[in-house]
């Protein structure tokens, strides 16, 4: 029976950083990040006897259609509604997502089966990490190590504690993106190597047997030290460790508490603060709301991990 709608509901993500940043011929490092469950992007597509939108951001899915319709030679007969959708160049990867959502509806709708990376390649997403990619597939922690060995099974889903939590702290500007985010990328082999941690050591070693042992120390300790090396390579363009100058204030202010699971996702300004539980997250954003109650364009959302990815109904 012919689909007529599908509806896509597509979680957000955090990016932690690369994991092959020096000489890199291809421009693809790797990465790592974890799926959330607040911020979704959500799609309704329906076929009709033209292109029609409705909802939010049209202008860029215009062109995820139509780029989608003319590499795949079919008609853009389309009516799409987006219900929601997650900010904009914040760090939560909201338009891979959206690219993602209106690929695999138009596949699904028009019988073409296409997976996600087929996808991706149409709509030129995921070029630099598969984290957005993996996180619209199956969620969880996403770890992308860059390797193509079919002798090696490459990492998949490892699910994120359910009783870990996450405060994130929102900023009300944009981090970089566009031509900016190109040139960064572009000068990248010319950075001086200021790394003498190894990144694939570091996530296979250390924060892959933290979340399978439900270690949350050993998670958090390993969170700092690869934020730290990002954070050491990007600094010349973002401004600083973190872009943003507040929401560095408050990732100060938790060094100074010891506290040391912290960090900015991708290019931010939205920074993060892991807790092994409810609790504790509870109490640091009242007393960050309390100490940094002047910053009026701050505001802190306690989240979890997400262990799955996008919800498709048709």
């Amino acid at each position: 029976m012919l689909k007529k709608t599908i509806k896509i509901i597509a979680p957000a993500r955090l990016h932690f950083g690369f994991l092959e940043l020096k000489n890199n011929q291809n421009n693809s490092f790797g990465g790592i990040g974890l799926t959330i469950d607040k911020f979704y992007t959500k799609i309704i597509l329906k076929n009709n006897n033209k292109l029609q939108f409705k909802g939010f951001f049209l202008d860029k899915a215009s062109y995820f259609i139509k780029n989608f319709c003319n590499k795949k030679k079919i008609k853009p007969n389309f009516f799409l509604n987006i219900e929601k959708y997650s900010p904009q160049h914040i760090g939560l990867g909201s338009g891979t997502q959206l690219a993602l959502s209106i690929g695999n509806a138009i596949s699904i709708l028009k019988d073409i089966n296409l997976n996600v990376e087929q996808i991706a390649k149409i709509q030129n997403r995921g070029l630099r990490s598969k984290v957005g990619l993996k996180n619209f597939d199956h969620g969880g922690f996403l770890i992308d190590l860059k390797i193509k060995k079919k002798l090696f099974n490459n990492i998949e889903k490892v699910c994120f504690p359910e009783d870990w939590k996450i405060i994130l702290i929102k900023d009300s500007m944009q981090g970089l993106h566009g031509g900016n985010e190109l040139t960064a990328f572009k000068k990248i082999n010319e950075f001086k190597n200021k790394n003498n941690i190894n990144l694939y050591n570091l996530t296979l070693m250390k924060l892959y047997p933290s979340l399978i042992e439900n270690n949350f120390k050993e998670f958090s300790k390993a969170i700092y030290n690869f934020q730290n090396v990002m954070g050491k390579y990007f600094n010349i363009y973002q401004g600083g460790q973190f872009s943003s100058p507040k929401v560095s204030m408050v990732l100060n202010y938790l060094k100074k508490q010891k506290i040391l699971g912290y960090g900015q996702t991708s290019w931010g300004p939205t920074g993060f603060i892991f807790f092994p539980n409810l609790k504790k997250a509870n109490e640091m954003k009242r007393k960050l709301k309390t100490r940094f109650s002047s910053c009026k364009n701050l505001e802190f959302i306690i989240c979890s991990g997400k262990n799955s990815g996008a919800n498709i109904q048709f």
